[in-house]
């Protein structure tokens, strides 16, 4: 088992909702303002790697005059950082497996709030029962199986857990660099509800990287439309445009 243990981030405090042999006291809180790591991982939305010494995690947390090292992986929903996932132990910690866990536990937030948008987080083998594939529904429409669940990521192999680590990550430096190599174009797609359109080339050539890299496993995730929704568009997906495409599949 890990030394992890996961705090919930609201009104400014870190506040312990949960460990596994950390040997944390009960109702822990601390300001998040005194916990640089913490602080980044919150504002960058990104992982975090640092020193466990009290500026940088809280004096709760520290271990002072020792060069051990900590994870820290943010939990987010929409546009907003709800938890922090914090992992000790770096020598002997499945860092890609914990990347995963609050990747997952993203995708589960936004799933909540968008349920129709991301039925592709799915596990593939259970599916709503339903006319074969190609078949008709009484509407006319082609039917597709839909999945239901999450990606058992504890029962991936090794090779495809890096797999959805590696997805998530060129999800996030890709829409990342979008916003700073075009901020006017982005700018102007969110207010005009055509992010798509204006931004087209680069949605495009995301896409196709991301389907040759990734879209090559039945549980991979489209993590690069969810990066979309989340950071690109601010959690409206309807600013995406009627033109966008939609979930890779």
């Amino acid at each position: 088992m890990e030394r992890a243990a996961v705090f919930e981030v609201s009104d400014g405090n870190l506040i312990l909702r949960g460990e596994s042999k950390v040997d944390l006291p009960a109702g822990l809180s601390f300001p998040l303002s005194s916990a640089a790591a913490f602080f980044s991982a919150v504002e960058t939305k990104d992982p975090v790697v640092a020193l466990r010494s009290p500026s940088e995690v809280s004096p709760s947390l520290s271990r002072p005059g020792s060069e051990d090292r900590v994870h820290l992986f943010p939990v987010v929903n929409g546009a907003r950082v709800v938890a922090i996932l914090f992992a000790a132990d770096q020598e002997h910690a499945d860092v890609n497996g914990l990347e995963l866990i609050a990747g997952l536990a993203s995708a589960v937030l936004e799933r909540g709030h968008k349920q129709q948008q991301l039925s592709q987080i799915a596990n593939p083998v259970e599916v709503v029962p339903g006319p074969p594939t190609g078949q008709t529904a009484s509407s006319g429409q082609p039917v597709r199986s839909v999945p239901s669940g999450l990606p058992p990521w504890a029962e991936l192999s090794e090779e495809h857990r890096n797999l959805h680590v590696r997805a998530q990550r060129f999800s996030r430096v890709t829409v990342a660099n979008m916003q700073l190599e075009r901020p006017e174009a982005c700018q102007a797609g969110r207010e005009r509800g055509d992010f798509y359109l204006f931004l087209k080339n680069e949605i495009e050539r995301a896409r196709d990287s991301y389907r040759q890299q990734f879209m090559v496993i039945p549980t991979m995730v489209d993590y690069l439309h969810l990066e979309l929704i989340r950071t690109a568009v601010e959690g409206d997906e309807k600013k995406l445009g009627s033109e966008y495409p939609g979930q890779m599949v």
